[in-house]
């Protein structure tokens, strides 16, 4: 690829993610970080929501920018929902020096390349009434591709496999998975992007819903899918598939009513003339309902496990106290802003429950496992939730970290006696933190390796550094 001052080497796209969420508004949700902890008097020691910059799209693929005065998650219509960019960086050569950064209209015509020369391809699909049946007309995709400088906004419309014997969704009536938009290049934002807009988060079903149950009110505009299809009418017989399991709509024999969301994830690839193509995925998820509040473990808590898990035993790592003081009172807001949501008392009665299952299945006294658990108290009139308000206040004191600190320096198996490390093989719902959470493989939830390690590391150099004597 010869141009006169420019040789491309390289390119990609950032982020390598984009999550999306639903929402049936047309607006989307506005860029926000959170800011500090709601800390004054009258506060809820929770994090706070700030308003950010945030690129609005027009119709022509035109990008505008401003911070609003205020974050706004939902209007008349309903939900906003949460789109994502996805933005062309690269490597290159310029006057004999190698740079790297966005990839601009600019660059690219120094390289010898229009922008019509770049093209985009978006693949998308929902593939859950697949994970059930495993039947190929069940695979609901959508397929898309734009050349660089196709600005106007495009729908991915989800088919089945048109020569399937029953799709699930006829061609001529495509079911919505969002949309797509190449932004238009100008001199304020040169930059070569694509917008992706998930889907309205609508249910959709069998066109003979009636016939089935009238138990759910969905829109006739919404039942468009095939009732002959595998999935309107599956039944399990010893495989789950999910975990948990029963995760679809059922008749009274249960058999499917043949439901299906308009989720969906994929990828996006970018190609520009020469090169490899660069690639991303997307996912699409449901609205996040507490947007202000953090979770104990994130997504990029997995990710940082995963890349960084050693670091934290590197003797070295937690000798920078002033950072990793900073990374536990991060982790002990997000635990309290976690506990804040939860019903405990709800969850209590759900772990026992699961226990029983545990110790009926090893030949065990049910009652014994269940145990393992908080035992049930008693509900009065002014305290009806008396877990959730015994934990809402345990927890709350953990806001101010010097209570932490002593409770650490004074018990120094405080950790091992509370936390669940990772990765034990203990099936039971027990008492130790986080407690009565569900991880994705219906075993108790725990932290990650990395969040636990550091967690023991860090407590370590607290009691190394403290006066010996001064706590017993």
């Amino acid at each position: 690829m010869a141009g006169d001052q420019v040789m491309l080497a390289e390119v990609w796209l950032l982020p390598p993610l984009g999550i999306a969420r639903l929402g049936p508004s047309p607006i989307p949700c506005p860029n926000f970080q959170w800011g500090p902890n709601d800390v004054g008097p009258r506060g809820t020691g929770k994090t706070t929501i700030l308003p950010a910059e945030t690129l609005h799209v027009a119709q022509d693929g035109t990008i505008t920018a401003g911070v609003p005065e205020a974050v706004s998650f939902r209007d008349e219509v309903g939900i906003r929902p949460v789109c994502t960019f996805f933005e062309l960086h690269g490597r290159w050569t310029e006057g004999g020096q190698e740079a790297t950064g966005p990839i601009t209209v600019s660059l690219l015509n120094q390289a010898g390349i229009s922008i019509g020369d770049v093209t985009w391809t978006v693949d998308v699909a929902n593939m859950k009434a697949y994970h059930m049946t495993l039947v190929d007309g069940d695979k609901i995709a959508a397929h898309l591709e734009l050349r660089g400088d196709e600005t106007t906004r495009r729908p991915l419309m989800g088919h089945s496999p048109p020569d399937a014997p029953q799709p699930l969704v006829h061609d001529d009536v495509p079911l919505p998975l969002g949309s797509v938009q190449v932004t238009k290049t100008t001199a304020d934002f040169p930059e070569l992007r694509l917008l992706f807009t998930p889907a309205a988060g609508h249910v959709y079903a069998p066109t003979d819903l009636d016939e089935r149950s009238m138990e759910y009110p969905i829109p006739g505009e919404h039942r468009i899918l095939n009732p002959a299809a595998q999935w309107a009418g599956f039944s399990l017989v010893e495989d789950p598939r999910t975990n948990p399991g029963g995760l679809f709509a059922t008749d009274d024999q249960g058999r499917s009513l043949g439901f299906i969301d308009d989720v969906c994830d994929g990828l996006v690839r970018c190609a520009v003339p020469g090169l490899p193509p660069a690639r991303a995925r997307v996912a699409v998820g449901p609205p996040r309902y507490a947007p202000d509040r953090r979770p104990i473990v994130s997504l990029a808590d997995g990710f940082t496990d995963r890349v960084k898990r050693l670091d934290v035993s590197d003797p070295a790592f937690v000798e920078d106290f002033e950072s990793t003081t900073h990374e536990v009172r991060d982790l002990m807001e997000r635990v309290w802003e976690t506990m804040a949501l939860v019903n405990v008392d709800f969850q209590n009665e759900r772990a026992r429950a699961e226990n029983r299952g545990v110790a009926a299945s090893m030949g065990l006294p049910p009652e014994a496992a269940a145990d393992k658990a908080f035992k049930r108290p008693d509900a009065i009139a002014e305290r009806p939730l008396p877990l959730t308000e015994i934990g809402r206040l345990q927890h709350h004191r953990l806001l101010s970290l010097e209570v932490f600190e002593d409770m650490l320096r004074e018990r120094p198996d405080l950790i091992d006696r509370v936390i669940r490390p990772p990765g034990t093989s203990d099936n039971y719902y027990d008492r130790r933190m986080p407690a009565l959470f569900r991880g994705s493989d219906r075993h108790p939830m725990h932290l990650t390796r990395r969040q636990y390690d550091l967690l023991r590391a860090w407590a370590a150099r607290l009691r190394r550094d403290s006066e010996e004597g001064t706590f017993t």
